[in-house]
Order: C-alpha cells, then structure tokens, then sequence
C-alpha cells in the first residue's frame, strides 16, 4: 500500500474513534405523557368544543398546535382563558404553551384547553375524537379523547 492511501484509512479510523468518543449512551429524545383527556359535551346547536387533558414532558418543550380530522372540526387551536380588567371572562388563542420538564400542564376549564371550532355535529358523550398534538421539538402525539358530560 502506498503512503498516501495508509494516511488516509488512519485518518478516517481517528475521525470516527473521535466522533464516537463525543457520542453518548442516552436517549436525547424527550417523553411526553398525556393523562386524564376528556372533551364536553356540546349544546345540540353548538359549533364549538373544548377538550382538557395533563401533559407531562421529560425535558422542556411547548405545545404549539393542535389538529382534529375535518369531519370533526373545520378549525382547531389551543386557548387560554382570560378575565378582563372588567372581569368579564373570555377566550383567546394562544400560539404556544411552555411544557417545563418533568412539570404537569393541566388543561382544564377555566384555563388552557383546545377549541374545536365549526364542529361538524355537536360532541355527544361516548364519542371518541383523535386529537394530534403537535409539539415545538417536532413531536407529535395522536391523543384518543372521550367526550363525557364532567371531568373524570
């Protein structure tokens, strides 16, 4: 072998010694855990919904969408509640929610939900709607969520 070709495979062996020596073993790929989903029923003559569940990341991250089949919901977005300095109550989309690791994030009435909005047909208890959620990391997460009369 001539000198120039041994220069060579030493060199690529010491690059990928030394890319392995900078890997690492563990997992750099957050978990998010959703618990306790539930939607409310709508009034017969509703074009809106809402949805609630917990959400739990292992590492930081931020909820920035949420999608539902169209023979749902023509338009879906995560919301906050919001009382006005008048103390009327109202509701507004909000363009991320921060998830910090390891803390739960509840989405409950009152609070931070996710509005379905121009239903196809009001939500009924028994009902099932498959919710994506889609996370600022590029996770997403496909959430079945009953609909029930109350929080479970």
């Amino acid at each position: 072998m001539n000198k120039k070709i041994i220069k060579s495979i030493a060199g690529v062996a010491i690059a990928a010694i030394a890319f392995t020596g900078c890997s690492s073993d563990s997992d750099d790929t957050a978990s998010i855990t959703v618990e306790d989903e539930w939607a409310r029923t709508s009034p017969m003559d509703s074009t809106v919904g809402a949805a609630y569940m917990n959400i739990t990341s292992s590492a930081d991250d931020a909820l920035v969408a949420a999608s539902v089949d169209m023979s749902v919901a023509m338009m879906t977005q995560v919301h906050e509640t919001t009382t006005a300095a008048d103390c009327s109550m109202g509701m507004q989309e909000i363009k991320s929610l921060p998830l910090l690791a390891d803390v739960k994030t509840e989405l409950k009435p009152g609070g931070y939900h996710i509005m379905l909005m121009k239903l196809a047909k009001p939500l009924e208890v028994g009902q099932i709607v498959a919710i994506t959620l889609t996370f600022e990391s590029g996770a997403t997460q496909v959430v079945d969520v009953p609909v029930l009369e109350e929080a479970p």
